[in-house]
């Protein structure tokens, strides 16, 4: 006489492993989009890290570069930001890494940053004449805006900062005024307009 139970009949191991297989290939699958998801944080975030970290130095040569190349004894003499910006990219003035587009020798092409938002010089009068100038950076996303503007303000690169609408004649943002000011995205596009002033 035999007896079949449920720990000696073929079949009902077989259905037990395949239960027990798919439970396991759930929780592999879960691992591996937790893994995915760590790294492409991981990735996005040092991506961000590295953009402020240009992005500053871009800004700081960009100022210095205006500063040395572009004033003549009547102050920045242009008519236009498009004419002051083309002039800048003509004399090879700009960040080698930055995004020019058009014609480099034209005097009319345009230079972006590293989130795709223009960048522009622009001629600033003072007391009657363009004794200053601004530097505009448009599409900022809200981290990189927040540290943009509270590290360059502590190395006194430029005489004030306009965080969208909002203006910081003396160039001090503090973090707190940043974490304000400086807004949300939108999607994946930064929606932040900096502006700096520079009065020399």
């Amino acid at each position: 006489m035999s007896f079949h139970t449920a720990d000696n009949n073929p079949a009902y191991r077989r259905h037990q492993d395949r239960g027990w297989g798919l439970l396991e290939q759930g929780w592999i699958a879960l691992a591996v989009i937790f893994v995915i998801a760590a790294v492409l944080g991981t990735a996005y975030m040092i991506k961000s890290r590295t953009s402020v970290g240009l992005e500053s130095s871009n800004i700081q040569s960009l100022i210095t570069g205006a500063q040395n190349l572009m004033k003549a004894s009547d102050g920045y003499s242009f008519t236009s930001s498009a004419k002051m910006t083309g002039a800048m990219i003509q004399m090879k003035a700009v960040p080698k890494g930055m995004t020019v587009r058009g014609t480099a020798s034209s005097g009319t092409a345009t230079l972006y940053n590293s989130w795709g938002g223009a960048v522009t010089f622009a001629p600033l009068t003072i007391s009657g004449f363009n004794n200053g100038f601004t530097l505009t950076y448009e599409r900022v996303p809200q981290d990189a805006c927040i540290q943009l503007t509270t590290q360059l303000s502590r190395s006194g690169v430029s005489d004030g900062i306009t965080i969208n609408s909002t203006a910081h004649d003396d160039g001090k943002v503090t973090t707190e005024q940043a974490s304000t000011q400086c807004t949300a995205d939108s999607g994946n596009t930064g929606t932040n307009k900096l502006i700096f002033t520079v009065t020399s």
